[in-house]
């Protein structure tokens, strides 16, 4: 591979690292409000785990 192919190479790398970034932090400040109906929930009540 020649220089210059190898540079877009890399160029292109860092574009769609920067792209990817961009998306996870614009889709972990999203807020989900998810159902929880189960019938343990994951914080105990009571000490003990009864």
């Amino acid at each position: 591979m020649n220089r210059r192919k190898l540079g877009l190479a890399a160029v292109a790398f860092v574009l769609v690292i920067g792209v990817m970034e961009v998306l996870a932090l614009r889709l972990g400040s999203l807020e989900f409000s998810l159902p929880s109906k189960s019938d343990h929930p994951a914080v105990a009540d009571q000490q003990g785990g009864k």
